[in-house]
């Protein structure tokens, strides 16, 4: 056995100590022995070294060597305990070994020296490879990792307790089978093959790999097998041991890793990702789409600051904007000129993020890039529309209110001189309608303007006001809400004297007209046959009326002050079967009491 070994020898004989001593000197290797005349003395010098082994003859003054050994388990000494007596007899060899003593023998001559000192070496290798075995078996129990033993006839001799939970089997059912109880051939197959790679001259010490177990229920549990076989001299292969460890929880971060890989690669939107550690704040990331959209391949886009896109007619305030927003470690999106590799325009809609760490650290920038040119060309397409709108509006109000104003002055007086005042009277209606239709066409022009500041409108004040403008007749008016919307007042009222205007026209003068709340908005309902089916679909288009001699145009404004709001307006049946006009998506609150 290699290391020094401590042995301690209790015997009331001097000469029995002197020649124990110098035959375990002689039959063993680097042995120390210390011999002791008394037992009390013996456990006294236990209490200040730690011996290997200890031999006892039996029958002593003090106390016997049974006596000896159970006070020494008393005090929690476990080290190997052999009994050297001249008394032999076999009712004291039986109770010896009931009590647990590690060997027993006679004394006698050479031969019966040299077998006690072989038991002695023994007992000693037997008790360090023990407690070796324990320390390493607190270790692996401690880590949690199951365990396996197979021996070199390929059956399992030794699994722990976190192997047995990991299959779902009792450790009794598992030892003496072989791995293919836990796995399918092509496992056992790989496992085998490893396993020769290790047994091989040049091959490694251990083999990581993967491999499925097959639990007595349920799905095959991935886990990752490390091999290695057990220590063994020449051909005598003893077996192989092996650490599992479970990857599902590996697999499935690895699989969600490479799902938001690929969603980052095929995203619609060019990504990219940058390093504020390296110098220049590089990126180290650009997806198809960002290659897509500038032209640049990857290797040309990682290891550059992503300014390399901007060009002449770059607007500095955007990219300004952007710095001072990574100085800030901020989030920002702003709109850039770029140029594409090609040296063609683009407007690219950029909108960054910082990415932090755990404890806030800004890591990495990633950076959304949008080709919104199309969008751009619309908007100025819209503005160059709106301007022609703005200036239709001012012709209408300018070039044909004048003239209609002095054809309106002439024909009253030439109905204030003529008898014949039927015919005027129909030329003065027509020329009222055409007045009517110039109103409401520079209102449905204002109405389509965005509403930029919205304000907190008192809704039941506003309805209140808007009944009061209307010519209701004998209309009756119903409200039910108490809350406050934000809104433009002016444009708020002019949809509820359209949609007021509007009742009375198609029911009669004796409506009744109720306005109510709903969940996101609210309603204005009136008790009339409700909406004709034949203009249902383009009920809100500028010209469409379901009444005659209506101009059409009243629905189309109520459409445009809710879309200039960002609210929808529909079309639906009421409670009572009439017509009812739902607004939604307003932001809406309820006043706090006094």
């Amino acid at each position: 056995m290699s290391g020094a070994i401590d042995v301690l020898h209790v015997d009331d004989d001097p000469s029995v100590l002197d020649l124990t001593e110098a035959y375990l000197e002689r039959e063993l290797d680097s042995v120390a022995v210390t011999s002791v005349t008394d037992p009390e003395a013996a456990l006294a010098r236990l209490e200040e070294v730690d011996f290997d082994c200890v031999v006892s003859d039996y029958d002593m003054p003090a106390m016997d060597g049974l006596e000896f050994f159970d006070v020494l388990r008393e005090r929690n000494r476990k080290i190997p305990f052999v009994l050297y007596t001249g008394k032999g007899s076999e009712e004291i060899a039986s109770q010896a070994l009931n009590a647990g003593v590690t060997g027993y023998f006679q004394k006698g001559g050479p031969e019966q020296l040299r077998r006690l000192a072989n038991r002695v070496d023994q007992a000693i290798e037997e008790h360090r490879t023990k407690e070796i075995a324990a320390r390493y078996s607190t270790v692996i129990e401690a880590l949690g990792y199951p365990v396996y033993v197979v021996d070199e006839t390929g059956e399992f001799r030794f699994v722990n307790e976190p192997f047995a939970e990991l299959t779902g089997y009792d450790r009794e059912e598992i030892i003496g089978q072989t791995p293919g109880f836990i796995k399918d051939d092509a496992a056992v197959q790989e496992a085998e093959d490893r396993l020769g790679t290790i047994l091989s001259d040049d091959g490694p010490d251990v083999q990581h790999f993967g491999v499925d177990i097959v639990p007595k229920e349920g799905e095959p549990i991935p886990c990752r097998d490390h091999m290695a076989a057990l220590p063994y001299e020449g051909d005598s292969f003893d077996g192989s041991v092996g650490i599992l460890r479970t990857v599902a929880d590996e697999r499935e971060r690895r699989e969600e890793l490479e799902t938001k890989t690929r969603a980052l690669d095929e995203a619609p939107v060019g990504i990219t990702i940058t390093d504020p550690e390296q110098a220049d704040n590089p990126m180290v990331y650009v997806n198809d789409r960002f290659v897509e959209m500038t032209g640049y391949g990857r290797e040309e886009s990682i290891g550059v600051n992503c300014r390399f896109l901007q060009g002449p007619d770059t607007e500095e305030a955007s990219v300004r904007a952007l710095r001072e927003a990574v100085d800030a470690e901020e989030p920002t999106s702003v709109e850039l000129l770029n140029y594409r590799k090609d040296g063609t325009e683009f407007w690219n809609r950029v909108s960054i993020a910082p990415i932090c760490d755990a404890d806030g650290t800004v890591t990495h920038w990633v950076g959304f890039q949008e080709d919104i040119t199309a969008f751009k060309d619309r908007e100025a397409a819209l503005e160059r529309q709106n301007d022609r709108l703005d200036s239709f509006a001012s012709i209408v109000s300018h070039d044909l209110r004048n003239p209609l104003n002095v054809a309106q002055g002439r024909v009253e007086l030439a109905r204030e001189a003529s008898d014949d005042t039927e015919s005027l009277d129909a030329a003065l209606d027509a020329l009222d309608r055409m007045e009517s239709i110039v109103e409401r066409t520079l209102t449905l022009a204002r109405e389509g303007e965005t509403v930029g500041d919205p304000e907190p409108v008192d809704l039941a004040g506003v309805v209140a006001d808007s009944w009061s403008t209307v010519d209701t007749g004998s209309a009756d008016l119903s409200v039910e809400t108490d809350r406050e919307v934000l809104a433009d007042p002016d444009r708020l009222r002019n949809l509820f004297e359209n949609l007021m205007r509007n009742a009375v026209d198609h029911v009669g003068p004796d409506v009744s007209i109720r306005v109510g709340d709903l969940s996101d908005g609210f309603f204005v309902e009136d008790d009339g046959p409700g909406i004709d089916p034949a203009v249902a679909d383009s009920l809100f288009e500028p010209g469409e009326s379901g009444a005659a001699g209506n101009t059409g145009f009243g629905l189309a404004i109520v459409k445009e002050i809710a879309t200039a709001h960002g609210w929808t307006v529909e079309a639906t049946t009421g409670d009572d079967g009439g017509a009812r006009f739902e607004v939604r998506g307003i932001e809406t609150r309820t006043p706090a009491a006094c």
